[in-house]
């Protein structure tokens, strides 16, 4: 069996323990982003400038912060939001990879994540945007009705009131940002966690075990895990929510139907290469009903954990790929 790189992490509370055993140094970056708190940690036998990469990754989640916050009226989504057109027009190339990748995943998902559900959390009071919404079931519209045009770079609405809410594939993305940003100045071994979506990465065989923290607070945590050179991405019902209409109800958007979920003890974690895709999927599944979520990552050969608690006692359920994930490799 090949030695471990134990490096603890905590996903929801966002805390590292360094347990490694070998001798390289061990440098911990971290700050603000996308209204929680990211950390990078990085492990390497030479000396890392610390504050010429926090200075780099703080300017990549600001970049895609300005791109990409449904909570900035000055945003470049927010301003395609607002606009009255349905003309194309020309974007910058991350706003474009955004939504390709998210109309990728909303054909993986079966329409289940679906970013032009902006309307609906507008409308139930999870933004501040006073932004018009599309009211009952004649919205009709979905994802389909983006348009990119790859050769201009350019994307159209089909209808003027679409919203579209790139809040469940941001962080996976400028996850996925600052891991090609560490691989290309000579870092290999390192983890980043931005808000639970984390890349683990090392130039050898050695896994990374990263502890998911008990989201019902009952244990420290509910799974281990073991990643090299993956990413894991995690949804959870009981992050964000609201009260609408007397009752509780989650972030998550059911397309199909527009309710929002309400059962708030949900989560699930998708382990996937791009932290961005592992990012959307996760979004996208936790909307499905609970029953169908697991068999449906087993008919798309998606690497799935599902946990939710009935009666008190947490449930977990994995798709076969998640599987292999659960046990150190020889």
């Amino acid at each position: 069996m090949s030695n471990k790189i134990l490096l603890k992490i905590i996903i929801f509370s966002f805390s590292f323990l360094l347990i490694s055993c070998n001798n390289n140094s061990s440098y911990l970056i971290s700050g603000n982003a996308f209204g929680t708190i990211y950390h990078v940690q990085i492990e390497s036998d030479k000396r890392v400038d610390t504050s010429k990469v926090k200075f780099n990754i703080s300017n990549i989640i600001y970049n895609i912060d300005v791109i990409a916050s449904n909570y900035s009226e000055s945003s470049e989504i927010s301003r395609f939001n607002n606009l009255n057109s349905t003309n194309f027009i020309f974007i910058s190339y991350h706003l474009f990879e955004l939504l390709k990748k998210a109309n990728q995943v909303s054909d993986i998902t079966d329409g289940y994540f679906d970013i032009t559900v902006g309307d609906q959390k507008i409308k139930k009071g999870f933004y501040i945007n006073p932004i018009e919404y599309v009211k009952g079931k004649d919205r009709g519209f979905n994802y389909k009705d983006i348009i990119l045009s790859e050769e201009r770079r350019s994307v159209k609405k089909k209808m003027k009131n679409i919203n579209i809410d790139l809040s469940g594939i941001a962080k996976g993305y400028a996850v996925d940002l600052i891991t090609n940003y560490l691989i290309s100045i000579g870092i290999n071994n390192f983890i980043i966690n931005i808000g639970g979506e984390i890349k683990a990465h090392t130039d050898n065989e050695e896994y990374i075990k990263i502890s998911i923290d008990d989201p019902s607070k009952k244990n420290q945590s509910v799974e281990d895990i073991f990643l090299n050179k993956k990413a894991i991405a995690t949804s959870g019902t009981y992050q964000d929510h609201v009260e609408y209409k007397g009752n509780k109800i989650s972030h998550i958007v059911n397309p199909k139907n527009l309710k929002n979920v309400s059962d708030l003890s949900r989560l699930v974690a998708v382990i996937h290469d791009s932290c961005a895709t592992a990012d959307a999927i996760a979004t996208g599944f936790i909307a499905m009903e609970a029953n169908d979520i697991v068999n449906f990552a087993n008919e798309k050969g998606i690497a799935l954990m599902f946990l939710r608690e009935i009666n008190g006692v947490v449930e977990k359920r994995y798709s076969k790929k998640f599987i292999k994930y659960l046990s150190e490799k020889d």
